[in-house]
């Protein structure tokens, strides 16, 4: 398992009102694009109204349903971020709807084609967007506080990452630092969390590449590239490319009231 370079492109601003009006980075070969960006709760009325123009009726009628509209409206700037992206890329025309898979993650449309693949992740203010092109990717962004039972879900982890865990020094944040690394693999493969949690294992110390120790069925470890995602405040977060990744770049869109 090699370590891709973990590159970090200029911030880009912009005015909540014109949120998703950005002009994207080239996207090299064997290549994987982050893009993060914090939604405080003062930019959530602007954004929510730019995100019509790139989500469908169906996307906005499931946000309806959400219990909070701050989480509503994150996820919302979520997949139109990602259909922006198709768009500026060339795989899509408009709001067309994702294809899902048969756990649900969703796909874009012709990936067969194109071969542009996407992921989505959102924990409280924070979105982050994955793309790559003709390989596998998997994102996730969670909380750095861990809940009270942490050790409890532990114990459908992987033997390994359980004794990992009971012996950190950190051991609330190694649980935080493993459950994304794990949750952005299960992504990767297009499983989530129909993946058995016991069956692949990841390292849950503070090196922040190549920590995937047991690879999932079916997949060559040697073929995973891993990484985690750096200064996300009060989160962590990680990246999983199955296939051939050179790099990771990082690119953060700052949202201001106005720019």
């Amino acid at each position: 398992m090699t370590v891709p370079d973990l590159l970090t492109i200029p911030a880009a601003a912009l005015s909540a009102h014109s949120a998703l009006e950005i002009a994207f980075p080239a996207l090299p070969s064997h290549s994987v694009l982050c893009i993060g960006v914090t939604l405080a709760p003062e930019l959530l009325s602007a954004v929510q109204a730019c995100c019509h123009a790139y989500t469908s009726a169906s996307e906005q009628e499931r946000a309806a349903r959400f219990l909070h509209a701050a989480d509503a409206v994150r996820h919302l700037y979520g997949r139109a971020l990602l259909r922006r992206a198709a768009i500026a890329y060339g795989v899509m025309s408009g709001v067309q709807e994702f294809d899902v898979n048969p756990w649900g993650k969703p796909v874009l449309p012709g990936v067969a084609l194109h071969g542009l693949q996407g992921n989505v992740s959102h924990s409280g203010a924070q979105i982050w967007v994955a793309l790559a092109r003709g390989f596998d990717v998997g994102i996730d962004i969670e909380s750095a506080q861990a809940p009270d039972d942490f050790l409890d879900i532990a114990s459908a982890f992987h033997p390994q990452e359980q004794q990992s865990i009971r012996e950190a020094q950190d051991a609330p944040q190694a649980m935080m630092r493993c459950w994304s690394r794990k949750e952005a693999v299960a992504k990767a493969v297009g499983l989530g969390l129909s993946l058995p949690l016991e069956s692949y294992a990841v390292d849950s110390g503070v090196a922040t590449t190549g920590w995937l120790r047991h690879a999932p069925a079916g997949t060559n470890i040697a073929d995973w590239h891993c990484a985690d995602l750096r200064q996300i405040g009060d989160h962590v977060g990680a990246v999983a490319v199955y296939g051939n990744c050179r790099r990771i770049l990082i690119w953060q869109l700052n949202i201001q009231e106005k720019t």
